[in-house]
């Protein structure tokens, strides 16, 4: 620990050393393609690997725009990058930009129902989105059927008709398609559902029935699983949260039930889908970038993919983990090292208490590795007002950064704050999280470049920081008492 011991004063951020440059790693546990950018996932389920279709942003201004691109994995930490399999088409055509879908296999063939986006049609009286669709035999070579393409009916607004999800309902044995729409006269979004038999044909039927959703504007990128005897929803909300949202039922015509704790994540993982490999389900979302890749600025569309493991409860509940394959690539595990007590705090690096009765308190750690997983258990009494980790410690001309628990606020939050105070300044991103005093929970972080996700008692927080790598880190808390236990830190095996 370093003491500041010339004047007799208490010890500051400004006694940290500037560290040294640490080198970016390989982008696997958030991955991004070789150039460009992540937008929104479409997984297809392949047996023991899954088929993972994206939006590929390219940030360079053309008219067109959002390319399909294609990625397959078996094991969420090794990637084979096919590059794009749908591209968009020339000015004058529906797909001028392209928007997220589905893919559905029948037979030896497979079908590929995506959003046909024309930013200029609005201006000539034609609808800016329709449903679109392409068929290939292998999911590389994909043949594009215009005459198939299909707009919001009757009672529909005309421009907001996206995110196709098609599904064959073994029960009525017809192939359903939902899709984000806004129905005229109804407040909120809609999910209209459409269905066929033959895949090219389509018959609207009523929106379903979602619980608790009539304050969304749009529900978008829809997508249906069945686990055990439930079925689930995914959506996510287009708003400023702008998260994703999941529902339950006993049958695909609903009702479609918000259960008491119903998001994942906050608005760092947006439009998330469902994906399987083998029996375990995932959820497939994108972590943007910032503007100028600094932590002030405001969010980019697009960025890195993040991937959740999802978890069943006996209730039907759904909750989040960090995928087991992500979790058992750090094997290796490092020393911690303390640099500086601020406030007061007691204990070794594995077990520390943090006395944050005066008003803050904190322990600043080493640098921070570019990809790391840290673990431990945390607990605090009722005074506490908040208590998390932190990084970028020392920037004194900056900020640091801090992903927290809120336990009156029954949340877990982002937030940014002065580097010497570590004191709130505004909710940056934020999830509902239940958090009791007196209760220990144990946490994972799971760290890559600038990209991380807190994991803690079912949901997650996932965040963009570019002050993360190669700075000091930490665990602060503002009120009360906050114990942390079994603090560990954990490398991958190169």
């Amino acid at each position: 620990m370093q003491e500041n011991q010339a004047n007799n004063t208490p010890p500051t951020t400004a006694d940290i050393v500037q560290e040294q440059p640490v080198t970016r790693t390989p982008d696997r546990l958030f991955w991004k393609p070789p150039e460009g950018w992540v937008g929104d996932v479409m997984p297809f389920n392949n047996g023991d690997r899954i088929e993972l279709f994206y939006l590929q942003d390219w940030r360079d201004g053309a008219p067109g725009f959002h390319p399909i691109f294609h990625v397959t994995t078996s094991n969420l930490t090794d990637y084979t990058y096919h590059g794009e399999v749908i591209p968009f088409s020339e000015i004058g055509k529906q797909d001028l930009a392209i928007g997220t879908g589905s893919a559905i296999q029948v037979g030896d063939m497979y079908h590929f129902f995506y959003t046909g986006h024309n930013w200029m049609f609005p201006d000539e009286d034609k609808p800016k989105e329709a449903v679109m669709h392409a068929v290939s035999k292998d999911l590389k070579s994909w043949t594009k059927i215009p005459e198939d393409t299909f707009y919001a009916p009757e009672g529909y607004e005309r421009h907001d008709f996206r995110d196709p999800f098609v599904i064959f309902n073994e029960e009525k044995q017809e192939y359903w398609m939902l899709v984000s729409a806004r129905k005229e006269g109804v407040a909120g979004g809609v999910l209209a559902l459409f269905t066929s038999k033959d895949l090219s044909h389509w018959e609207v039927g009523e929106p379903l029935k979602v619980e608790d959703t009539d304050k969304y504007f749009m529900l978008e990128c829809a997508d249906l699983f069945k686990m055990g005897d439930t079925w689930y929803m995914v959506f996510s909300e287009f708003s400023d949260m702008g998260a994703t949202h999941y529902r339950m039922s006993k049958s695909l015509d609903g009702p479609w039930i918000k259960p008491e704790q119903d998001m994942f994540d906050g608005k760092g993982f947006y439009a998330a889908k469902t994906g399987a490999i083998g029996d375990r389900r995932y959820l497939f979302g994108w972590v943007p970038t910032r503007q100028n890749e600094k932590d002030y600025m405001k969010w980019d569309w697009a960025g890195n993919m993040a991937v959740h493991q999802i978890v069943q409860h006996p209730d039907g509940t759904l909750s989040v983990k960090a995928p087991d394959e992500v979790e058992t690539l750090f094997s290796k595990e490092t020393a911690i090292r303390q640099k500086l007590v601020l406030g007061e705090a007691s204990g070794e690096s594995e077990n520390m208490t943090i006395n944050a009765q005066g008003g803050m308190s904190g322990i600043v750690f080493d640098q921070l590795p570019a990809t790391a997983k840290i673990t431990g258990t945390v607990t605090f009494d009722s005074d506490v007002s908040y208590t998390g980790f932190v990084v970028g410690v020392g920037e004194e001309a900056e900020r640091a950064y801090g992903i927290r628990l809120e336990p009156s606020e029954r949340r877990l939050r982002y937030d940014a704050a002065p580097g010497k105070e570590l004191r709130s300044l505004k909710p940056d991103l934020q999830v509902p999280a239940v958090l009791e005093a007196g209760k220990p929970y144990t946490f994972t972080i799971i760290i890559e470049n600038d990209a991380c996700s807190f994991y803690i008692n079912g949901v997650s927080l996932t965040a963009r920081i570019y002050k993360m790598p190669g700075h000091s880190w930490g665990w602060y808390s503002g009120g009360g008492t906050t114990t942390l236990e079994q603090l560990k830190l954990f490398l991958p095996e190169s």
